[in-house]
């Protein structure tokens, strides 16, 4: 039998999978990473578009032979005014190239942003997000929920550190949403 990869889980993603401003050390993948008693390779990279990710995609991911990669990112190529349809086009190539390497994506539901002008544009790419997943038959993860008021259906600002990056409720509600999924997709 061939030896196990190192990691059966990686994390690709932006400021929101490294665990801005508190280090790795505190983020959701961390937290999920205890919780499940498993290793979770944390290959978030603050300031990252899609675009970037997908440059870093084979050395960070593909070489190391994961089962599952999760997704996740979307918040910098908004707030960098990146074409929608070149975002939708990156985050296709990536969850192609992991399909094509025989690596499960498991497509991350952006957080929301408490900037209302921004989060429209988020929001549209969280609904292309949703039917990206349906057609490709891919699973999610809602990170979205956890951040959301149910009564009042807005963003919960206790959640925020300044309100795009999530303080350490934030990151335990994330990493409460990816055990969720982690759980059904590792069986």
């Amino acid at each position: 039998m061939p030896p196990m990869p190192p990691y059966r889980v990686i994390a690709l993603g932006d400021s929101l999978t490294y665990g801005y401003p508190f280090g790795k050390n505190m983020s959701w993948v961390e937290y999920a990473s205890k919780e499940l008693k498993l290793p979770i390779l944390n290959q978030g990279v603050n300031g990252n578009t899609f675009r970037e990710m997908l440059r870093r995609l084979t050395i960070d991911v593909l070489d190391l032979k994961p089962e599952l990669c999760i997704v996740l990112g979307g918040a910098n190529d908004i707030y960098q005014g990146v074409d929608p349809k070149l975002i939708q086009s990156n985050f296709a190539k990536i969850t192609e190239l992991l399909l094509e390497n025989k690596i499960q994506p498991l497509i991350g539901l952006p957080p929301p942003l408490e900037d209302e002008v921004f989060e429209k544009e988020l929001a549209k790419f969280r609904r292309w997000l949703k039917s990206h997943a349906k057609e490709h038959a891919l699973k999610t993860i809602d990170f979205y929920a956890p951040f959301i008021d149910a009564k009042k259906k807005k963003p919960i600002s206790a959640c925020y550190e300044d309100g795009v990056h999530p303080s350490s409720k934030g990151y335990q509600g994330m990493a409460k949403a990816a055990i969720k999924v982690l759980q059904q997709a590792l069986g």
